[in-house]
């Protein structure tokens, strides 16, 4: 089985004290028995990230300090014995520093703390978060400060229906079976979906009025669970863990994560086509906004470097 060599950790140089992406590395290193890096990426321009903003009246932190910061934080981990590097990088854009950054690194997963933008910041712009999660080349752990339990759920969510969609469903079991099995977790698996006999329902106008209706929703959602049932069957995953669920991702996925009382999402950010990889970018934003949980994003076209995506079956 390949494993989980070096994690890369993003840390906010403006937080002072603990932070949650540095804590969940200690977890998974200690779990994989792997290498840490902590990162912090020294922008001349802030605009992606207010998080990363220095205000005013604030003096810029100097490259001495912010490798205290991160040697602080590090000192934790290296006292049970972890292997953990640190290091300062330069740029004027974050996302565009820490994407070359990664491209050019070894690490395996990216960590990185996440937070709410304004509705006007995730409508009109793309914040840093947004640009990680669909240029990240290796898997992107986006992590709250909420705790994992201790046996953490992790939810895969899949999308068996679409044809092109079978290898980014393979990776996203992968890596939520490889994080499952690490932590000692529960692994679940979601699949999500708009019923083809009620969209044609509504068009004919015929929603409500016979019992052909409500015919093909269940024909169709024991089609759908069939089917998702031989996929989570190669993994492992029981019944009661598989759940099949009509309605949008953004309003399923949160009902699923205070349901199931979710840890970690797992889920894919696509890049086909402009119209396809702008639709795809709105449901990201949104449930990055909105999930009160981590997710874990995968992308289609990870490079074989990644040992998250091909460790466990296929």
């Amino acid at each position: 089985m390949n494993r989980i060599n070096h994690i890369l950790v993003v840390v906010d140089p403006s937080v002072r004290g603990r932070q949650a992406a540095v804590d969940k590395a200690a977890i998974l290193a200690r779990s994989f028995d792997t290498s840490v890096e902590l990162l912090v990426c020294d922008i001349e321009s802030a605009r992606d990230d207010h998080k990363f903003a220095l205000h005013a009246h604030k003096t810029h932190p100097s490259n001495t300090q912010l490798l205290e910061l991160l040697d602080g934080l590090a000192a934790p981990m290296r006292a049970q014995g972890l292997g953990v590097t640190v290091r300062v990088i330069y740029g004027e854009t974050l996302h565009d520093s820490l994407l070359d950054y990664v491209r050019g690194s070894n690490a395996d997963v990216v960590i990185k703390g996440t937070h709410h933008h304004a509705f006007a910041r995730r409508t009109f712009l793309r914040n840093t978060d947004w640009h990680l999660a669909n240029g990240c080349p290796v898997p992107l752990l986006l992590t709250q400060g909420r705790k994992w339990g201790e046996h953490p759920v992790v939810m895969a969510a899949v999308d068996r229906a679409r044809e092109n969609a079978a290898a980014l469903d393979r990776r996203i079991l992968n890596c939520a079976a490889l994080l499952a099995e690490h932590l000692t977790g529960d692994l679940h698996v979601i699949h999500m979906y708009i019923p083809a006999a009620l969209a044609a329902a509504v068009a004919s106008g015929t929603l409500g009025t016979t019992g052909e209706s409500a015919e093909g929703l269940q024909v169709e959602n024991t089609f759908r669970y069939c089917q998702m049932e031989h996929l989570a069957t190669v993994y492992g995953v029981r019944s009661e863990r598989l759940h099949v669920e009509m309605g949008t991702p953004d309003e399923r996925l949160i009902d699923s994560v205070m349901k199931y009382r979710t840890d970690v999402m797992v889920m894919g950010a696509s890049s086909h086509g402009s119209l396809h990889r702008m639709l795809v970018g709105s449901t990201m934003s949104t449930v990055l906004e909105t999930l009160p949980c981590d997710v874990l994003v995968v992308r289609p076209d990870d490079p074989t470097k990644s040992a998250i995506t091909s460790s466990m079956p296929t």
